[in-house]
């Protein structure tokens, strides 16, 4: 995949111009219905300041009626910059081993499945492989899923972390050290699949050198498949937290909606309100797949927030349209060995336009 985007530099928006490249190539291997391989590789140049970056991914995974074993890693470098998308982080490389074993009791009926396992988590600089950033190990020696489709997990979380940056979470200042505090996870699930179901989860233990307890709570109502209707509730409480040992209660509520004419018309609509800077959001969205992977996109954003010594408002309209269109071709040939003379090859090409207000 090869993407271009030129922004023109703007006096009113105090905006320079920005012209950057990225090429991406992916795979996917399967020797056997048990084994995936899948790899990714982007480069990207930034043309207005003439700088080279890298990002890429490996993963091998192996699926049985039994077991799970998997390994992935990611990796991105300081200079990658792909404009048209985003990273979840720079100079960084991430390993993620794991598995998990698949027992189905035949005495006990009410259980399903029964998955314990474990899946570990390390970071290090992409730049200097030897400067270690952070690692968690995720231990779930409880996880259930009964016949009637509900869920129940206890999870284990010991987690390290080097802060060698200045980090305030929450505006809360964290010292600069190195941090190990294991933290718990107690999760419920009703069957997702019925037209009202719930869910709820609730975390405590360590954060660095102070506790957290997070408290999160769910509900949904599909009364028939053309409506959903959603509400969500999240509570931080943090105590003797950083430098100054701090105390913090923060809610987040959110709220939301969804309607479908069909499965190619829909409207969504989203509300969260967040207590720590007295910050409101709406968001609503419609969609329509005017032909297949071709869609049309309208959305409205407005966000408020009063929190602050200013207070903040912002309201957009943006559009997004899609196109898509998969060419056949005859007889391609490729660099040495030509195409049979009846196989078939398709060219697939996109166009995507927006605009915002």
């Amino acid at each position: 995949m090869f993407t271009h985007r030129l922004d023109e530099s703007s006096d009113e928006l105090g905006t320079a111009q920005s012209n950057n490249t990225t090429l991406t190539v992916d795979g996917l291997i399967r020797p056997k219905s048990e084994l995936t391989l899948s790899y990714l590789l982007s480069g990207s140049r930034d043309n207005s300041n003439d700088t080279l970056g890298l990002a890429g991914k490996l993963f091998a995974g192996y699926n049985t009626n039994k077991f799970y074993l998997g390994w992935l890693t990611n990796f991105v470098t300081h200079e990658y910059n792909p404009d048209m998308g985003f990273v979840f982080q720079k100079n960084v490389i991430w390993h993620n081993p794991g598995g998990y074993y698949i027992f189905r009791p035949k005495n006990i009926p009410w259980i399903r499945r029964f998955d314990p396992g474990a899946f570990f988590n390390y970071y290090h600089d992409a730049d200097d492989p030897g400067n270690f950033q952070q690692s968690s190990i995720y231990l779930f020696p409880v996880y259930l899923i009964f016949t009637d489709g509900s869920f129940f997990e206890y999870a284990i979380y010991p987690t390290w972390q080097n802060i060698n940056f200045s980090f305030t979470p929450l505006g809360i200042a964290i010292a600069q050290d190195n941090y190990y505090y294991t933290r718990h996870q107690v999760t419920y699930n009703t069957d997702q699949s019925r037209k009202f179901s719930v869910s709820s989860k609730l975390s405590w233990g360590g954060f660095y050198n102070g506790k957290r307890l997070t408290v999160n709570g769910s509900l949904r109502f599909a009364p028939i498949p053309h409506v959903a209707f959603t509400a969500d509730y999240e509570y931080n409480k943090l105590n003797e937290l950083g430098v100054s040992l701090e105390d913090l209660q923060t809610h987040l509520t959110t709220i939301g909606a969804r309607f479908a004419l069909n499965p190619r018309v829909q409207l969504s609509v989203f509300s969260q309100y967040n207590s720590f800077d007295e910050q409101g959001r709406w968001n609503v969205r419609g969609s329509w797949e005017y032909r297949p992977l071709s869609f049309i996109y309208l959305v409205f954003n407005d966000t408020r927030i009063s929190g602050l010594e200013q207070p903040f408002t912002e309201q957009q309209v943006i559009g997004k349209f899609y196109f898509f269109k998969a060419v056949l071709v005859d007889n391609l040939t490729y660099s040495k060995t030509p195409v049979e003379a009846d196989a078939k090859a398709f060219i697939m090409w996109h166009l995507l336009v927006c605009f915002s207000l």
